[in-house]
């Protein structure tokens, strides 16, 4: 959140002890501001179901554009949180003048509505935010469990960088590590937090706010819907090839996890996405066999590649194409990708193909989704 919103002077996060005293003299409790979000996001997910027991569209399995059509949900629901940021501005701009103006006998009235827009608009803006995801969800068609909603927080804690990890220690690894152990509560109290925080900060300053509250808005919006959009393409991607190879190969799935991080990082660093994914996938294994696959994510591969040997010989296949949709899912490929995926094709006895996954970075570039022939391993 801090990246996107450091070019606005007016919206650098106060200390916590400014947000509480700021959030006291606005009427808004400390324990409201901690856990406000975890709330709204119970309430939004125990009804999710009820209001939209029919599944909307699934675009991508019509075979129309879903990167087109998350764009637009995306645009829309930044408008929208725009909106509610400039009219939550323009509402403690005058209460502001109010007050001002009545010298201070209009505070009596004026705070206490400043307050009320100012919880309003943080309420309503997280409404936005959960439904965009949702509907991004559906558009890629990701299976979204309104009952089991650990993905949601892994990836909320990303996109509002509640992890922090110590200097020196390896960022991806310890990332994955926090991450895939997420608590929803705690999580929900850290963005109710820093929502808090940045919603007061904005809105405190008369006239300035307007501006900065709508631009502010749309940016974080934007950043929002963008990440979870990556993340419901990378989960339908890797829902559409691991479809066979979670059966085929499940007594070898953490072989592939390995790999995915190897891809993943050849890069450097991970996104939020992959780390999301990462998570989501060793949610698959057994604690113990999670705790051991996590020890394996280091930097050289190549003992990795030398133990994918012992895959039998009807399961490469698949377990080669989960690598390939891997790394052409972020629809580029790399040297480093390369070089892992030459080595993976060799140690399994398999043909490196670059064009196939060309044309698969090409396929997710135009409809953000896979066709189906290349959904499912070449060769199986």
């Amino acid at each position: 959140m801090s990246e996107s919103t450091a070019a606005l002077p007016s919206t650098a996060p106060p200390s916590d002890a400014s947000i509480d005293t700021i959030g006291k003299g606005l009427g808004i409790r400390e324990e409201r501001s901690r856990g406000w979000f975890t709330k709204v996001v119970g309430y939004y997910l125990r009804n999710y179901q009820k209001r939209h027991g029919k599944r909307r569209e699934d675009v991508a399995s019509s075979r129309r554009n879903a990167t087109d059509a998350a764009h637009r949900a995306i645009l829309i629901a930044s408008i929208k949180s725009a909106l509610t940021g400039a009219s939550a501005g323009a509402v403690t701009t005058a209460a502001t003048l109010v007050t001002a103006e009545t010298e201070g006998i209009g505070g009596f009235v004026a705070i206490p509505v400043a307050a009320l827009t100012i919880g309003g608009e943080m309420i309503y803006r997280s409404f936005v935010h959960l439904d965009l995801s949702c509907q991004l969800a559906e558009i890629f068609g990701v299976d979204f469990d309104a009952n089991d909603p650990d993905d949601l927080w892994r990836l909320y804690s990303l996109v509002f960088n509640t992890h922090e990890h110590d200097e020196g220690e390896d960022p991806g690894h310890e990332l994955v590590n926090k991450v895939s152990e997420v608590e929803g509560e705690q999580v929900g109290e850290q963005i109710g937090h820093k929502v808090l925080g940045e919603s007061v900060a904005r809105n405190i300053i008369p006239f300035v706010g307007i501006f900065t509250s709508a631009v502010t808005n749309f940016v974080l919006t934007q950043k929002l819907g963008n990440t979870v959009r990556r993340y419901m393409r990378y989960e339908r991607a890797m829902h559409d090839a691991f479809a066979q190879v979670t059966v085929t190969c499940r007594a070898h799935l953490d072989l592939l996890i390995e790999g995915m991080w190897f891809i993943f990082t050849a890069d450097g660093s991970l996104q939020p996405e992959e780390t999301a994914t990462l998570a989501h996938m060793l949610d698959k294994l057994d604690p113990v066999m999670r705790a051991a696959v996590k020890k394996k994510f280091v930097e050289d591969e190549l003992e990795w590649a030398d133990r994918i040997e012992i895959i039998p010989e009807h399961l490469r296949d698949h377990f080669m194409h989960a690598l390939e949709v891997a790394a052409a899912v972020d629809k580029e490929i790399s040297l480093p990708e390369r070089k892992i995926l030459r080595r993976a094709a060799h140690h399994l006895n398999r043909e490196f193909d670059i064009k196939r996954i060309e044309r698969m970075i090409q396929e997710f570039e135009e409809y953000g989704v896979l066709d189906e022939k290349h959904q499912r391993a070449p060769r199986a």
